[in-house]
């Protein structure tokens, strides 16, 4: 698949950039610089037919491990380095999704332990008086923050687009959002990043697919290889104020599930109760990023197809 790679510089962050998160920063942008007007033929656009498709960010020069069956060892040790791989190259990413699991047995990410690092730590803080905007007495807590960078501090973390049509104003929208940070924690400094590059490029896919892997949350759709998870997001921009700050929950399958189907996805409506504003409907992006996958017989060994 042909795609347009933005390459980010990240900092501190409460959690990994997610195509849904970046696309509703994306859908503020569009409203704060254009107005509301256009925010609602942008958004007309992307429930009908998306002029573009975003993936979640990951590591440069690695993608999501697709979630297929998993090689059969008996080794422990192995056993236990190959499910701790979550991020695969460009080139293991490749095979497996022509060869199956059996590829990553040969893979550097196993073999010479070349992995992207990650680190969690926790960040103290100490809680701020609203009314005199001094420290408070006693009142400290910490956050989950993620530590993207290796040691040398050049890993990078890069985001997928797929243009369908013309979206000449993706970089400077990228721009902005990593100047004022995005996600949870956004107002004490975390979320921020800087776009170092971009590039056209294209991501392995496999020929004569049976399967799809996506690379961005979507809708559970159909037969496959999924990992769910509920999602509890929050509300952005002005509305993060709103009496109810909260979209409504929902079930998604994460980035890495494979459907026997090609999935499509959609905008699904995830407007709180009250809505943040007479009138108003929130919307949640999660249109699949599906790139193919061949599943053979042989590759799904013993393991069942569940939906």
């Amino acid at each position: 698949m042909k795609v347009r790679a933005f390459h980010l510089a990240l900092g501190s962050i409460s959690a990994p950039p997610s195509a849904p998160t970046l696309w509703g920063h994306l859908a503020w942008w569009v409203r704060y610089t254009q107005g509301e007007a256009a925010l609602k033929e942008w958004l007309l656009a992307f429930r009908q037919d998306p002029p573009f498709l975003i993936s979640s960010a990951f590591p440069t020069g690695y993608l999501p491990r697709p979630l297929l069956p998993p090689v059969q060892v008996q080794d422990t040790v192995e056993r236990k380095k190959l499910k701790g791989l979550r991020y695969l190259s460009l080139e293991t990413f490749k095979r497996v999704v022509q060869e199956g699991e059996t590829a990553l047995r040969e893979s550097p990410e196993l073999t010479q332990d070349k992995a992207p690092s990650i680190s969690l730590a926790t960040q103290t803080r100490v809680g701020i008086a609203r009314s005199t905007g001094t420290a408070q007495e006693g009142i400290l807590f910490t956050d989950r923050v993620y530590w993207l960078n290796n040691r040398k501090g050049e890993q990078t973390w890069t985001v997928y687009v797929h243009l369908r049509q013309e979206a000449a104003y993706l970089e400077e929208a990228l721009r902005d959002i990593g100047t004022f940070g995005y996600g949870g924690k956004a107002s004490v400094g975390l979320g921020r990043f800087e776009v170092v590059g971009t590039q056209e490029m294209d991501l392995p896919e496999a020929p004569k697919p049976t399967h799809y892997v996506t690379l961005s949350p979507t809708l559970p759709q159909g037969e496959g290889y999924w990992a769910l998870e509920t999602y509890w997001g929050r509300l952005g921009g002005h509305y993060a104020l709103a009496e109810t700050p909260f979209k409504r929950p929902y079930l998604r399958a994460k980035e890495g599930s494979v459907f026997k189907e090609k999935p499509a996805g959609g905008l699904l409506d995830v407007t709180p109760e009250p809505a943040p504003e007479a009138g108003v409907q929130v919307w949640e992006y999660l249109w699949a990023f599906p790139l193919g996958v061949r599943v053979t017989p042989h590759s799904e060994g013993n393991w069942g197809v569940g939906a």
